[in-house]
């Protein structure tokens, strides 16, 4: 078999939620500076030397033939900077007639999925729970628990990252924590595209 039809397995669980894996990207407060609302907020965090950690992706060997599929697990920290919860970047796909699926391993959080016009869903991630995210939608998770999100995102190879459009654009709404409670709002920070 040549690489591209090569298969290959692994164990869900433990500590980087999948494993073996074969590439670790790791996600700090200093890569989502601009991201957060309360920028200044952040900026005194960093400038304390505090830099925690937000989140952190796990994959599998990554195929960039047409119809193979990419494997990762995601897990997304539990904190907040000021009254949001901690997030992950979020994107749309380069090639927008992509879709992908996440699948809830531990603890639990939301999806915020957003169109070209900034309609956005939430939908709930905890595990046993499995969400379909429609192609040229931007995707972004927060956790909204005490302890760490974990979810298995199964995407097509050939899909591709689009960040840029998110840094831009922001989403059209954050989750906060309001009396206790995690509450989905607009982002007084989003800018149409």
């Amino acid at each position: 078999m040549n690489d591209a039809n090569k298969a290959f397995s692994s164990r869900l669980g433990g500590i980087t939620g999948i494993f073996p894996y074969e590439a670790e990207i790791k996600h700090k407060l200093s890569d989502l500076s601009n991201h957060f609302q309360d920028e200044r907020l952040v900026k005194d965090m960093l400038s304390r030397g505090e830099n925690p950690k937000i989140y952190d992706v796990y994959e599998l060997p990554q195929l960039a033939t047409e119809g193979s599929l990419n494997v990762g697990c995601t897990i997304l920290h539990s904190g907040k900077i000021g009254s949001e919860y901690y997030f992950t970047k979020g994107h749309f796909h380069q090639k927008q007639s992509t879709s992908e699926v996440y699948v809830g391993l531990e603890g639990e959080g939301l999806i915020l999925i957003q169109d070209r016009k900034g309609e956005v869903a939430c939908m709930e991630i905890k595990p046993h729970i499995v969400v379909y995210i429609p192609p040229n939608t931007a995707h972004r998770s927060v956790n909204t628990g005490d302890s760490r999100l974990v979810f298995l995102a199964v995407y097509p190879s050939d899909s591709g990252h689009d960040y840029e459009s998110i840094k831009r654009t922001g989403f059209a709404k954050i989750v906060a924590e309001r009396d206790g409670k995690p509450v989905v709002e607009a982002n007084p920070k989003y800018r149409e595209s």
